[in-house]
C-alpha cells in the first residue's frame, strides 16, 4: 500500500515540469505544521479530529496564526486516501477498495487582514473530483473578532460533523425524511457566514444556497436555501464547549415546496492525555412542512416532525498515538420509526510514518443473526504531504 502512494505521488511531482518540488514529511494540516514548527498535537486530537484550540483556529478563518510564518512557506499541501468497505459488491459495480481519493489544498494569508482555503479533488471515489471547498474571509472587523466568510464554506454545525475521524460521523441530525435529507446538513455549501469569536463565545449566522461544483456559484435558481445559525461556550484553552445551532430554509420537492426547521443543542469534550474519557452529545429537534413522498409507499407526506441523537465516548491510547471511540446513534423520522445504530472507531498515526493516519470502523447495527444485519467493517488511510515550491534553475 505505501508503495503504490509513494509510487502515484512521484509521477504526480514528475508533471510539474518548471517547479523543483520538495516533499516532506509533516502532520495537521500540512503547510501549517511546516511553518509553525508544531506537531499534530497542537490542533488536532487525531487528525483531522479538532481540538478546542484547533476548533478556535478553525471558527477565526486561521487569522490567529502567524502571517509571518506561514509567509515562509508555500500554501499547497497533498492528500492521497484509500477506502475499505466490507459491504460493497463488485458485483453492485462499487468496488470494496479504492485509492481513488486525490486533493490539492491551497490555505492561508491573501495580506494581513484577509484569508482563504481552497480545496480541489482530483479523483473522489474513483471518480472526477470536484469542488470541495473555496472561501475567502475578512477578518479585521469588530477589533478582529468578526470574521466573514464568502465561498463555498462548512455549514454552522460543530466541527466534529466535518473534521471527525469517524468514517461514517454522528447521525442525529442526518435523517432522511420523505425526500428531505438531514445529512446535507453537513456537506460545504455556497454563501457567506459571519463568525464573531472571542476567547469564550462563537457566535456564527450564515446564508447558504446550493452544493454544487463551481457551478453552484451562481445558482440563484429555485433550489434549496437556507439561513443557519450556531452559538457556543467555547474557549481554547479549555477542553469541552457547548452550545446549541439551528437553521430554517426550503427545499423543492416532488409534491411542492418544503420549508424546514431544526434546532439542536451540543456537549463535546476532548479526551485528556491522562485518562480522562471525550464526549459527543448531539440531540436535534427539527420540522418539515411538506417533505415529499414516503420513499416506502409514495404517499405525499404532510407536516412532519422528526428528531435524532448521537452519544460518543472518546479515550486516548498509546501515548496519544491513537483514539478509540464507541458511539450510539438514533433517529425517529416518518410514523414514528425509531433507527438505533452502534458504531465502534479506531483511529491511529502509522508507525514511522507521520504524515499517514489510519482509520477503522465497525458498524454494529442491532447485532443481529441476520446477515444483512451482520457488523460491516470499512477502513481508511489519510496520507498528506505539504508541497515546498522552488524556482528552478534554468542551468538544471
Amino acid at each position: 500500500m505505501m508503495r503504490k502512494l509513494t509510487n502515484f505521488a512521484a509521477h504526480l511531482i514528475a508533471t510539474l515540469p518548471f517547479l523543483l518540488v520538495t516533499m516532506r514529511p509533516a502532520q495537521a494540516m500540512p503547510t501549517f505544521a511546516q511553518a509553525l514548527g508544531v506537531s499534530c498535537e497542537m490542533c488536532h486530537t487525531i487528525v483531522p479530529q479538532l481540538n478546542a484550540y484547533g476548533r478556535y483556529v478553525q471558527r477565526t478563518a486561521y487569522s490567529v496564526l502567524s502571517q509571518r510564518k506561514l509567509s515562509r512557506e508555500a500554501p499547497l499541501w497533498i492528500g492521497e486516501g484509500g477506502a475499505y468497505n466490507s459491504s460493497n459488491t463488485p458485483d453492485g459495480g462499487v468496488p470494496k477498495t479504492s485509492f481513488g481519493n486525490l486533493e490539492v489544498h491551497a490555505v492561508g494569508y491573501l495580506n494581513k487582514n484577509e484569508t482563504y482555503h481552497l480545496q480541489q479533488w482530483i479523483t473522489q471515489q474513483d471518480q472526477p473530483g470536484g469542488l470541495d471547498t473555496a472561501w475567502v474571509a475578512q477578518n479585521n472587523m469588530l477589533n478582529n473578532r468578526g470574521h466573514l466568510f464568502v465561498g463555498k464554506i462548512e455549514n454552522l454545525v460543530p466541527s466534529i460533523y466535518t473534521q471527525g475521524f469517524d468514517i461514517d460521523g454522528a447521525s442525529a441530525s442526518a435523517t432522511l425524511v420523505g425526500e428531505h435529507d438531514w445529512g446535507a446538513t453537513n456537506d460545504n455549501r455556497w454563501g457567506s457566514k459571519y463568525a464573531y469569536v472571542t476567547q469564550r463565545l462563537d457566535l456564527e449566522i450564515g446564508y447558504f444556497l446550493s452544493g454544487e461544483d463551481l457551478n453552484g456559484a451562481t445558482d440563484f435558481g429555485p433550489n434549496e436555501r437556507s439561513i443557519q445559525w450556531k452559538m457556543a461556550l467555547a474557549r481554547p484553552d479549555q477542553p469541552i464547549e457547548g452550545g446549541f445551532f439551528g437553521s430554517f430554509g426550503s427545499i423543492p420537492v416532488s409534491t411542492g415546496l418544503d420549508r424546514y426547521r431544526s434546532l439542536a443543542m451540543y456537549v463535546q469534550a476532548d479526551p485528556s492525555a491522562h485518562g480522562r474519557p471525550g464526549v459527543l452529545a448531539v440531540y436535534q429537534f427539527a420540522g418539515d412542512s411538506a417533505p415529499g413522498q414516503d420513499p416506502l409507499t409514495q404517499v405525499p407526506l404532510g407536516p412532519t416532525t422528526s428528531r435524532g441523537g448521537s452519544l460518543e465516548i472518546f479515550e486516548n491510547l498509546f501515548s496519544n498515538n491513537a483514539v478509540i471511540s464507541v458511539r450510539h446513534d438514533f433517529n425517529v423520522a416518518v410514523n414514528s420509526t425509531v433507527n438505533n445504530d452502534s458504531v465502534v472507531n479506531l483511529a491511529f498515526n502509522v508507525p514511522h510514518a507521520p504524515y499517514m493516519h489510519a482509520y477503522i470502523e465497525s458498524a454494529l447495527g442491532a447485532l443481529s443473526t441476520t446477515p444483512a444485519m451482520q457488523p460491516t467493517w470499512k477502513a481508511g488511510i489519510l496520507w498528506a504531504v505539504p508541497v515546498q515550491l522552488h524556482h528552478a534553475s534554468p542551468h538544471s
